[in-house]
């Protein structure tokens, strides 16, 4: 086996019940505004956490105690509502103090305009310290919210080591142990600081003992979890004499359907279910205590009631209305409409957006087919009354329609635009890749109430291929794109359980049948680009993945998918540009170090290849290609026993890491060790992708022939003798 060894595995995948409490008058803390204390402030947010399911609003089958004491000793909410039930979107909104028709984060991946002023800017312009610590890559710093943080810690590993479409996440024993290192660091400035929670997000699966105390009860135990964690952390401040010093304010982005509506998670529908979540604001010295706060607020009041609060000047942008002076009881601040939308299912499945309106009494959703709800005695949103009131759904409507029209801002419609700009369109027409037809607006598109079952058939289908039942998943797929030929989404998941099958050829007819459709988002044509490159079709996937880059110039996965069919392509200087461009948008993108470092390896500098492998490895311990890559730098550099360290600790990763099991099998033959080859190169045949590694599995399966060969004859003569 005269050939080189492996370094070039880049891996480029893609990667609310209320219950009402007796508020008796506090004594006021703060009686003059003239001072605003120099508080901390400390942000929490718990992913998917519904209200109704914490024991201070009176859910009765949970442990929360921790939480439950902020909400006690605090000041809780007992009606707070996000205007939508997406993470980003959310948290967009959060900290902007505007609605996503303003701030135009409509959907999970879309950055947040930089022209916005966010909460953390405004308190890193008074001077102090800012930190964020998120749970999970759709609030990666890409996106934008981490603008005014000096440190935003999103270290949750590579996004796209795992080749799955799920989100990236860790757990919320990470989260606190680098927030927890930063308060003590911090604790004598200052500071205002954001922790983000994930864990109640699907799927559900909380760390023992919660997995057993809340058997078939997931989504609680992971509440009770996060909750044992947040009592961590406020065990921290009182340690450091930081709770009187410091505003904690504990919220949610969204709810969770939990199957109410027959949606079992969050993100199509507008009901109360996933709209509605916990609020507390605590400080024991400057906010009264056990107060709860019966008038309705949204998220995006948060911000101008903590800049009030400071005594921080407002943006002139914000849309929010501080409820200041309802903390120390005054009933002064009363939103009477909320705006509330879901318009994703538009962007991914085709049908159409829900825009609504909300007041005490009353909730209109704009829709294919209207809704109206009496709020009041229809809390739970089963009776649609819209026939019956028809002069109030008409009044809602007018004033929803006039809402949209005063809120919104050019950045709303952003998300709306093609993927793809005329002369793209145009190219891969001439390829043979798309009609050139219209993209949809939202008219005539299916009322998502009819739809659910299709969106249920498609979770179904996820976990399924989620869970290792590939071909059971296969079937749910064409079962769901039977039933609705242009759910664009489900072609992206249906051709990924093709590849995880081992059928290449088929997860790329599948994708060029949906752009043929013009059912194109930029990372299913990315996610094309990339199957064109594993199957060897390199010249294909260049001009694909050339043309996302050039219409998403913040796509960092993508720039990292160009740069590996450059890199195939022996087009090093393309490649490394490419690379670099990745680690530009995202600083700690591991997969694209490492592939900068294959590419100076490829170009014999070997001591900036190490650079990069050693920089991916710090990023993300638990990515297996960098030591790989290590490996063979040191076997260049003649320190044989370092590579076969540095591989060892690949395959403790992922024993099925190909170049490793046959650099490891080629290093062993070449010392001799017949006995080890053989083993190495016999998990390489059969781990290694057909596609990926055909020439080299034939001859490979040559060499271990002759090593059978070998050693039985050298065992029958140790018989003999």
């Amino acid at each position: 086996m005269q050939k080189s060894l492996r370094h070039k595995s880049i891996y480029s995948a893609l990667v609310i019940g209320l219950i009402f409490f007796l508020s008796f008058p506090s004594p006021i803390k703060c009686s003059s505004f003239s001072d605003p204390p120099k508080l901390n402030v400390l942000i929490i947010t718990i992913d998917t956490l519904r209200a109704d399911h914490l024991g201070v609003y009176g859910y009765e089958k949970i442990r929360t105690p921790h939480i439950d004491r902020l909400g006690k000793e605090g000041i809780l909410f007992s009606l707070a509502y996000c205007p939508v039930p997406l993470t980003l979107p959310s948290h967009c909104s959060l900290f902007t103090g505007t609605l996503p028709v303003f701030h135009g984060v409509r959907d999970n991946g879309y950055p947040i305009p930089p022209s916005l002023t966010t909460l953390s800017e405004i308190f890193k312009d008074q001077g102090y310290n800012t930190a964020a610590f998120v749970g999970a890559f759709p609030l990666d710093s890409r996106f934008g919210l981490d603008k005014g943080f000096e440190v935003y810690n999103d270290f949750y590993k590579s996004k796209d080591r795992i080749r799955d479409l799920s989100f990236v996440e860790r757990k919320a024993e990470a989260v606190n142990e680098s927030a927890l290192e930063w308060i003590k660091q911090n604790k004598d400035n200052p500071f205002f600081a954001w922790i983000h929670y994930f864990d109640p997000h699907s799927p559900y699966d909380p760390p023992a003992p919660y997995n057993i105390q809340y058997k078939r009860r997931e989504y609680d135990g992971e509440i009770a979890y996060t909750d044992q964690i947040i009592g961590e952390l406020l065990k921290t401040l009182e340690e450091q004499n930081l709770i009187e010093k410091t505003l904690i304010i504990l919220t949610s982005d969204h709810g969770e359907g939990l199957g109410e509506h027959n949606e079992k998670t969050h993100g199509i529908f507008i009901y109360d279910s996933t709209l509605r979540v916990p609020l507390i604001f605590y400080n024991p010295k400057v906010l009264p205590e056990h107060r709860v706060i019966n008038e309705p607020v949204s998220l995006i009041d948060i911000m101008p009631t903590v800049l009030d609060l400071m005594g921080f000047s407002q943006p002139l942008d914000i849309q929010g209305k501080s409820f200041r002076t309802n903390l120390f009881g005054k009933k002064i601040h009363h939103r009477e409409y909320f705006y509330i939308e879901s318009v994703a299912a538009m962007l991914d499945r085709n049908w159409a957006p829900l825009q609504g309106i909300r007041t005490d009494n009353w909730k209109y959703i704009h829709a294919p087919i209207p809704e109206l709800y009496h709020m009041k005695k229809d809390p739970q949103e089963l009776n649609n009354i819209i026939e019956k009131h028809p002069e109030t759904a008409k009044k809602l409507e007018a004033r929803l329609k006039e809402m949209i029209e005063n809120f919104s801002s050019p950045h709303s419609t952003h998300v709306f635009q093609t993927d793809m700009d005329r002369e793209t369109k145009e190219k891969l027409g001439a390829l043979g890749y798309v009609r050139l037809n219209v993209q949809p607006n939202g008219e005539n598109l299916p009322d998502p109430k009819n739809m659910i079952e299709v969106d249920n058939l498609f979770n179904e289908a996820i976990i399924a291929s989620e869970t290792g039942k590939l071909a059971l998943a296969h079937q749910l797929y064409q079962k769901l794109l039977n039933k609705q030929s242009n759910f664009i989404i489900g072609y992206e998941y249906a051709s990924y359980n093709l590849y995880k099958m081992g059928k290449i050829n088929k997860a790329i007819e599948l994708l060029e049948k949906a752009v043929h459709q013009n059912l194109i988002t930029k990372s299913l044509l990315a996610r094309l680009g990339l199957y064109y490159q594993e199957a060897g079709r390199i010249k294909e996937s260049i001009e694909i993945l050339e043309r996302v880059v050039q219409n998403h110039k913040d796509y960092a996965e993508a720039f990292n998918y160009l740069g590996v069919s450059y890199f195939k392509a022996n087009q090093m200087s393309k490649a490394v540009a490419c690379f670099q461009k990745s680690l530009s948008l995202d600083k700690h993108y591991a997969m694209a170090m490492n592939n900068l470092g294959n590419c100076y390896l490829s170009l014999e500098e070997y001591d900036q290849a190490e650079q990069n492998y050693k920089q991916a490895i710090s990023v993300d311990p638990g990515l297996d290609s960098p030591y790989n890559g290590l490996g063979v730098v040191y076997y260049r550099k003649g320190k044989i026993n370092k590579s076969i360290e540095q591989w060892e600790k690949s395959l403790q990763i992922n024993p099925r890491q190909a170049d490793t099991l046959y650099n490891l099998g080629r290093v062993y033959l070449n010392q001799g060790n017949k006995k080890k080859a053989l083993e190495f190169l016999e998990r390489f045949v059969n781990q290694a992708s057909p596609y990926k590694y055909k020439e080299d599995i034939e001859e490979v399966r040559k060499v271990i022939e002759k090593l059978k060969k070998e050693l039985g004859k050298k065992k029958i003569e140790g018989e003999k003798n």
